[in-house]
């Protein structure tokens, strides 16, 4: 699906509205140029709850592509949370499609830590995420809910 650039725009301040009413610290978040053409952005908000050793964070990226007529389609992301209290990390990936492609036969990965920086799989295979508001419901069902992550359920890419 393409959107124009002030279509981009109003989906990036609709992510930070939707995290904000959440109770999120978020920055303004801001739609970058880049040199390419492309467009793109980061948004990073801590979590309210816990703040022990550090708030959960959560994050969006996304690069969209020129496609002609003003017009720009997504073509990479990443989202991810870091809930340190919990000492974990969940995140969606799609990113360097062709070398995924050839490698693990899918587009997008997915990581799962069910203790922080000691992954027992690299990457996991995954499904694409068609949205980052798809994207951070599913991060922030992670998040709420105090049991396993369930990475043991995932198929790791080998």
């Amino acid at each position: 699906m393409s959107e124009s650039l002030a279509q981009v725009a109003s989906y990036l301040g609709g992510l930070a509205v939707y995290l904000r009413n959440l109770g999120a610290d978020v920055p303004e978040p801001v739609l970058e140029r880049y040199d390419t053409g492309e467009i793109g952005f980061a948004i990073a908000a801590e979590l309210p709850g816990l703040g022990d050793p550090k708030p959960a964070v959560i994050t969006a990226q996304e690069i969209w592509n020129p496609a002609g007529d003003g017009r720009f389609e997504r073509a990479e992301y990443a989202y991810e949370l870091i809930d340190y209290p919990a000492n974990r990390r969940r995140a969606f990936h799609l990113h360097d499609v062709p070398a995924y492609l050839a490698r693990l036969g899918v587009t997008a990965h997915e990581h799962c830590e069910e203790v922080l920086g000691k992954p027992t799989c690299d990457h996991y295979l995954g499904l694409p995420v068609y949205s980052g508001y798809e994207g951070l419901n599913a991060l922030l069902a992670c998040w709420s809910d105090p049991g396993p992550l369930g990475c043991a359920r995932l198929r790791c890419a080998r």
